[in-house]
């Protein structure tokens, strides 16, 4: 499955403190294991000042390991990574998109007031993400409407618990300043000192390649990717109209963790490394949802999901990986990687403007 970073890879075979070991051969493996963690913000426990990771499972691979388990009240010594502690690191990366944009709103400037309500889907669908994360997921009714974008009373309700429990005033919407300081204290608490620098460079300005994709039917993570796949995206949300679905985003873009230095050849020629591939579930009729366990029956899926994916299977610009060799239904791309040629100099403008800040 090309979608998958190695790590998640691993995890679906077994047991992964095998080969995530002090002392571990596994190179590649733990070269992909370090640069999460560097994204994660423990670069001064790693040592690691770019990307270039060295694949050592050694003093300092166990010293960022061990901080991150702290970090995120997980007991360990760091001198091993078993699958719990693996998917804990999987799961805070996998946040990370929602925590740049909580930063980008930190760092805003509050003297003009800002409101949760008046804000893009995708900011809403960040503090959604981040309140469930803590624990509001029951006041969100996360479980129904997951990270929607909408702004309404469960959200709104959210937010008033939470400032309340922690002694501060809110209306619900008011990003306030002291509302989000508490937002960026709140984050602080899973990450390393350093999982902030990585904010600019992962969100769109000046001259960069990079995007965040908004449409009608689009809603969930953010949707990052390469500029020149915006009409792709269109396109797909132009379909999910046609078939009154919704596409509920959960990977686009990645940053790629599985290589050697800043950019070489990546173990994949995967679309989400060059900003063309996205992940999604469809939500369809009364708010229920079509992910890969209902995807991978087509064409024995409800009819809105069904017509909605034939719109797609029927585009000749646009691939379902339903139908690839290693099935994976709930991916979507253009086929940017049928060139490697092409593929490859979209991978480097994409990741050398995010792992490096070059545009």
């Amino acid at each position: 499955m090309e979608c998958s970073n190695l790590l998640e890879a691993a995890l679906k075979k077994g047991d992964i403190s095998k080969s995530l070991f002090q002392g571990s051969s596994d190179k590649e493996l733990i070269i992909d294991l370090q640069r999460t963690l560097f994204e994660l913000g423990f670069e001064k426990e790693l040592k690691l000042y770019n990307y270039e990771a060295d694949g050592d499972y050694g003093p300092a691979t166990v010293k960022a390991v061990a901080a991150f388990a702290t970090k995120n009240n997980y007991t360990s010594d760091g001198t091993s990574v078993p699958n719990e502690l693996c998917e804990l690191i999987v799961q805070r990366h996998n946040f990370l998109p929602e925590m740049y944009l909580l930063w980008a709103i930190h760092s805003a400037d509050l003297r003009t007031k800002k409101y949760i309500s008046k804000g893009t889907r995708t900011s809403i669908s960040a503090i959604q993400t981040f309140l469930n994360t803590i624990g509001y997921g029951a006041q969100l009714n996360f479980a129904k409407f997951g990270a929607d974008g909408f702004y309404g009373n469960s959200t709104r309700n959210a937010v008033i618990a939470y400032t309340k429990d922690n002694n501060i005033s809110s209306d619900g919407d008011w990003l306030s300043r002291p509302v989000v300081d508490l937002f960026l204290k709140d984050i602080n608490v899973f990450y390393g000192r350093k999982w902030m620098d990585h904010a600019p460079k992962n969100l769109p300005s000046g001259k960069s390649p990079l995007v965040l994709f908004e449409a009608s039917n689009f809603q969930g993570k953010p949707c990052r990717a390469d500029v020149e796949f915006i009409p792709a995206l269109e396109k797909i949300n132009g379909y999910a109209v046609q078939a009154n679905v919704k596409i509920h985003v959960t990977s686009s873009f990645r940053t790629t963790t599985n290589v050697k230095g800043a950019i070489v050849k990546p173990a994949t020629y995967s679309n989400h490394l060059a900003g063309h591939g996205i992940d999604m579930n469809i939500v369809y009729g009364n708010n229920s949802w079509a992910n890969s366990s209902v995807l991978t029956k087509y064409p024995n899926v409800p009819q809105p999901v069904k017509y909605f994916l034939s719109l797609i299977i029927d585009d000749p610009e646009l691939r379902w990986g339903g139908n690839f060799n290693t099935k994976d239904p709930v991916h979507i791309d253009d086929h940017l990687n049928k060139d490697r040629a092409v593929w490859r100099k979209r991978y480097e403008v994409m990741q050398k403007a995010v792992q490096l800040g070059e545009v």
